[in-house]
């Protein structure tokens, strides 16, 4: 912990988006002295730039945490693993999955639902459902504060909302409007894969997961909406959304705000 001007202990616990969406995912994790990714699947001379923005170099990385081996998550995984010896991080389905498309020289295991300490952080994985080999969503532990992590799942089901419970930080998946899908140019096919329990969530199916999260509490919680179409949603028509069943719950307590699709944008401070 730090103390700030005011006299007042702040945690040491911050979170930075880099990017979030169909062309390419990752979040900055910091915590005293560690510094991971959750995933990364921005090319590398842009992901250098994103970080900077922190004050934060690529050789600064302790890890690469991975949800799932689809490229818009591992894009910048193979060179970070080869070119500066950072470690990859996933389960055996993931690393699995990435190693036949190419080796990654530095991969790690962590089973599907295990916590691992790593310097001042706990991360533990959770199932999701995704069409990847061995998707998962995160928890990051630091001290007594939680942040959790759920995009690219179909559905929430009863086990994801226990997953996150307590979390002061949840960045989730707003992936679509479901009217805009159904009624835009897709091709069936990838309109059926979307909506499946493999697919992704939509606006609704995330405002009753947030809304699961939150009920019944008075504790400040900030809210990501992470993973928007560029075709079938909007940062306006997601946020609009949310923000209304949010009001309509009486959950002023809600900090809601929308990653930005290819630029390092939003940051959250433990308090």
């Amino acid at each position: 912990m730090k103390s700030g001007p005011d006299g007042a202990f702040r945690v040491d616990f911050s979170i930075h988006s880099l990017g979030s969406g169909s062309s390419g995912n990752s979040t900055l994790v910091q915590a005293g002295d560690t510094k991971i990714l959750l995933d990364a699947g921005v090319p590398v001379s842009k992901l250098q730039k994103r970080l900077s923005r922190f004050r934060v170099s690529i050789r600064d990385l302790d890890a690469v945490f991975l949800t799932h081996e689809h490229d818009d998550h591992s894009h910048a995984v193979w060179s970070l693993s080869k070119r500066h010896g950072i470690p990859i991080i996933a389960n055996p389905g993931t690393l699995h999955a990435l190693w036949t498309q190419l080796p990654v020289p530095t991969a790690r295991l962590l089973d599907t639902g295990a916590c691992l300490a790593l310097k001042d952080l706990a991360i533990e994985s959770f199932p999701v459902s995704h069409d990847a080999a061995e998707p998962v969503g995160y928890n990051i532990y630091y001290r007594d504060r939680k942040a959790s992590f759920v995009t690219d799942t179909g559905i929430a089901g009863r086990e994801i909302p226990r997953r996150i419970e307590g979390s002061r930080l949840v960045v989730v998946e707003a992936n679509h409007d479901t009217e805009r899908l159904i009624s835009g140019p897709y091709p069936v096919f990838l309109k059926t894969r979307i909506l499946s329990e493999v697919g992704h969530l939509s606006n609704e199916s995330a405002a009753d997961l947030i809304l699961e999260h939150v009920g019944g509490s008075v504790r400040p919680t900030t809210i990501w909406l992470a993973h928007l179409s560029m075709t079938n949603n909007s940062p306006r028509i997601a946020r609009r959304y949310v923000q209304y069943r949010l009001s309509q719950a009486d959950c002023a307590h809600v900090t809601l705000d929308v990653i930005p699709r290819d630029s390092a944008g939003l940051t959250w401070h433990a308090r």
